[in-house]
């Protein structure tokens, strides 16, 4: 294979799977976060074993909202890259395939979801931070990167796949007329998923506890980029 791919992002609905696709690559990535020692980024059940996770996805949010610009501003991109024929066959059975017009294959390596003025309600409680209640209280002039996920079972063929999601969420600001986009991640295992929106151009705002239903808890950070226009 190349030593980058080439990617395409598009939303979703070009393939009637995106929904199981993106369900599917959350749960490849358990295994794969629990061998680097980030076991407590997601836990170990399963994501297609969880409560209400259809809802917590919001795919058929997003699909309304891409489709008819009504009901919450969220949107889902899936992210591509073009294949060899050859290559399939190398590919566990498990991974989303799409054949094109003219016969070329795409493999789906990722995907994003972003909202516009609209923040996880799991951050509400940290707003006893001033810094964090500052940026996001009372106002809605921003896109919030809410999830980004690369499917661990593509292998060489999704490197790089994070980085191009992020510069399409910076264009995504842009096309919605937004100056500032926020994120937050996991803060464990020494901070390396930290380190890595760092060096996506994100700002670190606020480090922050979560107390899990369980009572377990789960450290997490606050991110702030501001996009030019």
């Amino acid at each position: 294979m190349a030593s980058t791919p080439t990617f395409h992002i598009r939303g979703i609905g070009e393939m009637s799977e995106d929904g199981a696709f993106i369900l599917s690559a959350f749960d490849a990535s358990l295994p794969q976060l629990a061998s680097i020692g980030s076991g407590g980024q997601w836990g170990s059940q399963p994501f297609s074993e969880r409560p209400n996770i259809q809802g917590r996805l919001n795919y058929e949010k997003a699909k309304q909202y891409q489709s008819t610009g009504e009901g919450e501003p969220i949107r889902i991109f899936i992210i591509e890259t073009e294949i060899p024929s050859s290559a399939v066959a190398e590919l566990p059975d498990s991974v989303r395939i799409r054949t094109g017009d003219g016969g070329e294959k795409f493999l789906a390596v990722g995907s994003m979801t972003v909202s516009e003025g609209k923040y996880p309600e799991y951050l509400v409680p940290h707003f006893d931070k001033e810094v964090i209640k500052k940026e996001l209280d009372g106002t809605s002039e921003y896109v919030y990167l809410e999830a980004l996920i690369t499917d661990f079972r593509t292998g060489p063929w999704r490197k790089g796949a994070g980085a191009a999601l992020i510069e399409r969420a910076r264009e995504y600001c842009r096309e919605k007329g937004k100056r500032i986009m926020y994120c937050d991640s996991y803060a464990g295992n020494d901070r390396k998923l930290v380190k890595y929106y760092e060096s996506q151009g994100f700002t670190v705002i606020s480090d922050f506890l979560s107390t899990k239903p369980d009572g377990s808890t789960w450290p997490g950070t606050f991110f702030r980029m501001d996009v030019p226009a």
